[in-house]
Parts: structure tokens; C-alpha cells; sequence
């Protein structure tokens, strides 16, 4: 499952607020006290049960109720044991929301002195058909029998039906009364209210939900500072999920015999004072597994690590970050980092180097990253699309999530103090990175004519997202720097932008073949990859190269199909590439155009301003 919303009421400064988050990485950016913090300890109220006060109740709020609800994407066939007799999907339960994302909202009383669990009410949001006086997942076993019987003349294999397990009665029901007049809409179910034996149903659905871990930028300097156990608490996380199955073996055979001397004793209770007995009932009380462990880190040279440096102790979570990032994975379920501050006590060096990891570690399948951050330098890592800004309302004074794009990107520039990165006299602009690592490679050919590594030239994706991607294209189209455009032949699109682009300070052009991987010799890529392509000679100038090498080659490799082509293609650009020689390009019958891409080039620098400085 991967987080997607989070929606908060009443909640601190908030009133209503709905934040959205990408599946790799996020960044919460604005200023001091305006509520980043407010929003990853409601995802750690949330996950963690962290612990919630009438206080956090906003001030304003006309209801003291306040609810923290959590949205997830899940995969079509995610299971879910909801009752103890079978597992069944989300899907076939109708327990997702409007938008097919599961929806689970915790409510916390807040009227008293403190939030007790009594007060704290959790719901499954669903959007549900209307096909009963109340959600058939909240029906026990013989009112769902009783139901079915009702509608015996009009089911054909009413007799197949296994009548012993509730998701089986439970899809003949939906089955037997949905039809395209079915109204639906959205039901909040509570949890509780979903019969089944045996154990608590919020613990079985957190079972299913990612671990979150969150890393504070405060410091306790106590024996126990947070910096130095959470990184430990996480990794007990991690080992805990590896033997996950194994331990809640171990506690269903605890509960399963505590419930039967419990209902023992009842039964002799029974024979004392039947009231009494009719009244009692066993409930387990669970606690999370990672919560049984507890472990500490010490020194060899005697120096207790919470006496080092704050800096030492954040290279604690550096460490296990990168660490982390190196694995591909660990739990099924997956896990959500949450980090505040990541530059916290560091040097710029050791900033990037945690960024870095964290990007690393976001791009996991079962990872997903969030940061908070007043540096400019994290911010324009990362793609604008993952950049949350959180403002206060000049009116309200309340904080609220800015979603228009334009706006911002304009305040998060203007909060950071983001500058343009482009300097050079002249850009070469192409669609991705591997155009970039393509060009680069080949220009060792035509050093002769100019040679990247003594001009001052910036390669420049445009393709590029990240957020200083889009202040350095702004930035180069408001100054005198030119530039040269250089796309694939393939797009009708970028032949019109090209055409559009030859003036005093732009020119451009399109690839005669397909793309940057066509204009390498096919004999370069039979002899690297160990194939034939000689079949494919007569259609190369338009044969899709990437996607062929990637339908045949390093399967077993790399299994995930995006991530082979995407290695694929970074091989051709890069190593493949770098094996190219004009002997190999004339014969290839593409050297003089390639030629002719660098002299346009040399033409066009030899105008720059930096250049006649020079």
C-alpha cells in the first residue's frame, strides 16, 4: 500500500486541510511554525497510536472532535482478514472509497482532560451500495444466513454456498442484490463494528498498512535521545516484519487458549450466578510487536553517545538511511520514512548525502519518503510535483496547503531564495538524461570542432522536473543566453517547437532517425548484448531499439520491465556509446549529420557573450 492522502480536521492550526502525497518522495516546505511538524505527528498519531491530547483540538473547532484520516492506493488483489473465517478483498467487501483508495479515519474525543482509547473511534470511509439497512461486513454469521435465506427462491446454487463462512454469504448477497439501478454512497463503518472472533480488527487492518517511522529534529540529550533510538526502533521494525508471520502465529495460539480457559471459567461461572457471567466477556488488549523490544547503542572508547555531538548523533540517521537505501526492500508492506529536517546540525556535504540516500531509498518499491526543509539546496533535488507548501492564510492566520501550481512555486522560490543554477554563455537542450550522456560520449569524435569539457556550455534536459529545472528554464529564456534544441525525429510535436525556435538567440533541430540509440552501429550493440539485430538493418533509422533490447534481453537480470529499459537505455547512452568512432559512424552513413550538429554548436558559441569576453 502506498499513502497518498492524508485529510486532518480540526486538528492544531487546522481547521480542514487535505494533503496530497506522491508514492517516492515529498517535501514540506514553509516557514518556521506555519505546521510541517503538525502534519508528520498526525501521521505519526495515526500509525503509531503517538500519543494525542484534548490541546491538539483546534481552538475554533465548533465540534471537539478531531480526526485524522489516512488514504491508501492498494493493488487489485490486496487481501485482508477481516474476520477470522476467511480472507476477502477490499474490493469485493466495497470497502474502498469513491476513488477506489482505501479511506480509514480515526476520530478523538477531545471534550475530557485527556484522549483515552475509550474516546478514540476508528471507521473503514467506503463507498458502499445501499442493498441494506447497514453494511453487510457488520452482519455476524446468522443474521447473514438469515438475509440469504430470505432470498433462497431467487438464488440459483443457494445450496453450493458455504453458510460457514461470512465472505462467502457476504458475496452471495452482493452478488444476488447489485444491478446497474444500485445506488451507492459513502458509509463510514466503524471498526468496531465488524463482528468477528478472535482479535482486534484495527490490528489486523495496521497489519496490512506501511510501517512509519519518524525522525525529529529535536533533541532530548537524555540517555535516550531520540536521534539515537528511533534509527534503532526502525530497524527493530524492520526485523520484526521479517518475522512477522512467526510472531502473530505465536500470539493468535496465546489468544486462541487464553479465550478458551476464559470461556471455561465463564461456564463454571455460569453455574454460580448466570447474570454475572452473561455480562463478561474476553477482550484481548494487543500491543504492536516492536513495542516488546528495546535496545541501545554504546561506545567503545567509554564516551556515552548521547555526550557527542548533535552532528555525530544525526550522522546516526545518515547511516541508517543510507544503509537502508542500499537494500531493495524488506517488508512486504512496505514502510514510510519521515524525516524533519534533514540538514539539521550538518555540513552541506553531509546534506546532500542524506538527500541522496533519501532519494535512493524513495525510489524502492515498498519506500516512500517525506522531509521537511528550509534549505534551498534539498528543495531543488527533487521533483516540483513532490514539493507540499504550507502557508498561512493572511486573512485566517490559519495554515492551509497551497495547490495551485503557479503560486506555489512562485512563494516556495521566494521562501528559499532559490537561484538559477545555468551560468554558461550557452545551453544544449535535449529531451532526457540519456540525450545528455549520448552527446557527451560522442563528442570525444569532434573534439576537433569543440570539445564540451573547454567551453562554457551547460547540457540541459528539459525534460527534466525537478523544481530548479523549471527556475533555470525560466532564467535562460529572460537572459541573453543561447541555445541550441536538439530532439528525437520520432515526435510531430518537437519538429513544430523546433521550427519555432531559429532566431537571433534559439535554433534547433530534429534527429533525421529515430532517436540518440539509433545512431549507434548495430554491430556495437550485437557485440555488448550478444545478439542479432542484422533482421532489423533495413528499417534501423526507425526501429525502436530500446524497447526491442528490452523484450529480449537481461530478463532474469532485471525482472521489472520499466526498470530493465530504463537500464537498457542508460547502458546504450553511456558504455555503448563511448565505443562509437567516426569510422563506425561513416559507415553507419550518420557522421555527416552528427557532424553538422557540433559545427551548429561551434557557430552558435562562438557568438556568446562569454565566449568574445573570452
Amino acid at each position: 500500500m502506498k499513502l497518498v492522502k492524508l485529510k486532518l480536521k480540526n486538528f492544531r492550526g487546522y481547521n480542514e486541510a487535505e494533503v496530497n502525497f506522491q508514492k517516492d518522495i515529498n517535501c514540506l516546505i514553509g516557514r518556521n511554525d506555519v505546521g510541517k511538524s503538525t502534519i508528520l505527528d498526525a501521521l505519526d498519531i495515526f500509525f503509531n497510536d503517538a500519543k494525542i491530547e484534548p490541546s491538539d483540538c483546534n481552538r475554533n473547532a465548533e465540534s471537539k472532535t478531531i480526526e485524522i484520516s489516512a488514504l491508501f492506493e492498494v493493488s487489485g488483489g490486496n487481501q485482508i482478514i477481516l474476520d477470522t473465517t476467511n480472507p476477502t478483498s477490499l474490493q469485493e467487501e466495497y470497502l474502498l472509497n469513491e476513488d477506489g483508495l482505501l479511506e480509514i479515519k480515526k476520530e478523538f474525543l477531545a471534550t475530557g482532560k485527556t484522549i483515552t482509547a475509550s474516546n478514540i473511534k476508528v471507521y473503514i470511509v467506503s463507498y458502499h451500495p445501499e442493498t441494506s439497512e447497514k453494511p453487510l461486513i457488520t452482519y455476524k454469521v446468522n443474521e447473514l444466513k438469515a438475509l440469504l435465506k430470505e432470498k433462497k427462491d431467487e438464488i440459483e446454487n443457494y445450496e453450493g454456498i458455504n453458510k460457514l463462512k461470512k465472505a462467502e454469504l457476504r458475496k452471495a448477497l452482493f452478488i444476488n442484490s447489485l444491478n446497474m439501478n444500485s445506488e451507492f454512497k459513502e458509509t463510514p463503518i466503524k471498526v468496531s463494528d465488524i463482528q468477528e472472533g478472535g482479535l482486534n480488527t484495527w490490528i489486523k487492518i495496521k497489519e496490512h498498512l506501511p510501517v512509519f517511522q519518524v525522525f525529529q529534529s529535536d533533541r532530548n540529550n537524555s540517555d535516550e535521545d531520540k536521534e539515537i533510538q528511533d534509527p534503532i526502533k526502525a530497524i527493530t521494525k524492520e526485523v520484526i516484519g521479517e518475522l512477522e508471520h512467526q510472531l502473530n502465529d505465536i500470539r493468535n495460539q496465546v489468544v486462541n487458549k487464553v479465550e478458551a480457559i476464559g470461556k471455561q471459567t465463564l461456564e463454571k461461572l455460569k453455574e454460580l450466578d448466570p447474570q454475572i457471567a452473561n455480562e463478561l466477556k474476553t477482550i484481548p488488549e494487543l500491543k504492536n510487536w516492536d513495542s516488546v523490544f528495546k535496545f541501545k547503542l554504546d561506545t567503545d572508547n567509554e564516551i556515552p553517545l548521547n555526550k557527542r555531538g548533535s552532528g555525530v548523533r544525526r550522522l546516526i540517521l545518515l547511516s541508517y538511511f543510507r544503509a537502508q537505501a542500499e537494500k531493495a526492500s524488506f517488508l512486504d508492506k512496505g514502510i514510510i520514512y519521515a524525516i524533519e529536517e534533514p540538514e539539521t546540525s550538518q555540513h552541506p556535504n553531509y546534506q546532500k548525502m542524506i538527500v541522496k540516500s533519501l532519494l535512493e531509498l524513495s525510489q524502492k518499491d515498498n519506500s516512500q519518503v517525506l522531509i521537511t526543509t528550509h534549505t534551498p539546496e534539498i528543495a531543488q533535488m527533487v521533483a516540483k510535483e513532490s514539493l507540499i507548501l504550507i502557508s498561512k492564510n493572511q486573512e485566517t492566520g490559519l495554515p492551509e496547503i497551497i495547490s495551485d501550481e503557479s503560486a506555489r512555486i512562485s512563494e516556495i522560490i521566494d521562501t528559499l531564495g532559490i537561484l538559477p543554477t545555468i551560468h554558461a554563455g550557452m545551453v544544449i537542450c535535449v529531451e532526457g538524461s540519456n540525450d545528455i550522456d549520448f552527446l557527451k560520449n560522442i563528442n570525444s569524435i569532434f573534439k576537433d570542432i569543440i570539445d564540451f569539457n573547454e567551453c562554457n556550455i551547460s547540457l540541459y534536459e528539459l525534460g527534466g522536473s525537478k523544481l530548479i529545472d523549471f527556475i533555470n528554464q525560466n532564467h535562460f529564456k529572460e537572459s541573453n543566453i543561447k541555445e541550441f534544441h536538439i530532439y528525437d525525429g520520432d515526435i510531430e510535436k518537437y519538429k513544430e517547437l523546433v521550427m519555432s525556435l531559429n532566431d537571433d538567440r534559439r535554433f534547433g533541430v530534429t534527429t533525421k532517425y529515430r532517436e540518440m540509440e539509433n545512431y549507434i552501429p548495430i554491430h556495437i550493440i550485437e557485440d555488448y548484448f550478444d545478439c542479432d539485430l542484422q533482421k532489423f538493418k533495413e528499417e534501423w533509422d526507425t526501429f525502436n531499439v530500446p524497447k526491442y533490447l528490452a523484450d529480449t534481453q537481461w530478463l532474469n537480470r532485471i525482472p521489472d520491465y520499466k526498470k530493465r529499459e530504463k537500464a537498457i537505455k542508460g547502458a546504450l547512452n553511456s558504455r555503448l556509446a563511448g565505443r562509437i568512432t567516426k569510422e563506425a559512424l561513416v559507415q553507419h552513413n550518420v557522421y555527416e549529420e552528427v557532424e553538422g550538429w557540433f559545427k551548429k554548436i561551434k557557430e552558435i558559441y562562438d557568438t556568446t557573450v562569454k565566449k568574445v569576453e573570452v
